[in-house]
């Protein structure tokens, strides 16, 4: 859609700055990167010092708990940072598997920001025990997340947008924890799976399914994709292709005389780049995490 790719493409010439509240788990000890191995899907013990990687905390069924960012700041410390109101979750889904070993997790909420736009990536630096600095995944526009210590000055400095958070994250097709990521979810209907899960480590809870779906060629029954139309949505309408229901909105946002949406998409549609959302016409992604930006509208 012409209005996605103007508004994604008017951040190559501008910076902006959002508010971010992250919940933060630190995670320290002697056996602090061993355990975050047998639990996390990222391979923790390859990580350089600095160094930040997205990773699934999955049940014993391999379904999603959690999709997290893990930051190594230091010998046997690590950060783990989560959409905000997510960390107790968790927190107490760590601790359930946490048994004879030497570490300690500790739970905060932090304040922070995120760069997007031009030069963002300028903003990436080391992240230390009070600081976490680390690009985003959005495919659609560079972005940087500065979580904790003092960003106030960097938040004066730039315009907000005029897109909220939420539109944004929309755009750049992330699920969010309770919407997109919950115990229902298979890790590869999320389509982060190539980002998210090394599959040269060793074990790991929940690591079974992740693997037998992946020798099948990660065919699931649904896809996460983006929906977007210039008529309003909400969350919960349902997604219809060739007249029938193919999923769902679980997000939904509006700005820039457009709005935009998240939905599981069922298999048999995954190909579709049009549907119908309340008898309006609708664009859908047919690539995981790359929107069709030359579609209707």
């Amino acid at each position: 859609m012409q209005k996605v790719k103007k508004v994604c493409a008017a951040y190559e010439n501008e910076t902006c700055v959002l508010k971010l509240q992250r919940d933060v788990i630190s995670v320290s000890g002697p056996d602090a990167g061993k355990y975050l191995q047998g639990q996390l899907t990222q391979d923790v013990l390859a990580m350089q010092e600095g160094e930040s990687a997205w990773s699934f905390l999955l049940n014993p069924e391999g379904k999603v708990n959690a999709w997290l960012r893990i930051t190594h700041i230091g010998e046997h410390k690590y950060l783990l940072d989560i959409d905000s109101d997510s960390g107790e979750i968790v927190l107490a889904r760590l601790l359930r598997f946490k048994l004879r070993t030497d570490c300690e997790l500790t739970l905060e909420k932090w304040e922070g920001i995120t760069i997007i736009g031009k030069d963002a990536s300028s903003f990436a630096r080391k992240p230390s025990s009070e600081q976490i600095v680390a690009q985003t995944l959005w495919p659609q526009i560079s972005s940087v997340d500065i979580i904790g210590g003092d960003t106030k000055a960097l938040f004066e400095r730039f315009p907000e947008p005029k897109q909220s958070y939420d539109f944004l994250r929309i755009v750049n097709c992330i699920p969010k924890m309770g919407t997109e990521l919950h115990e229902k979810v298979i890790p590869a209907e999320t389509g982060l799976v190539e980002k998210s899960v090394s599959f040269t480590k060793g074990c790991y809870t929940g690591q079974e399914l992740i693997a037998r779906i992946d020798s099948r060629g990660n065919k699931v029954p649904k896809n996460l994709m983006l929906v977007a139309c210039q008529e309003s949505m909400a969350i919960g309408d349902e997604v219809e292709v060739d007249g029938s229901s193919v999923g769902k909105l679980t997000s939904v946002a509006s700005g820039s005389n457009l709005t935009v949406g998240l939905a599981y998409i069922m298999r048999k549609a995954s190909l579709a780049s049009e549907g119908k959302v309340k008898g309006n016409t609708v664009s859908i992604n047919s690539q995981q995490n790359t929107f069709p930006l030359e579609g209707i509208g």
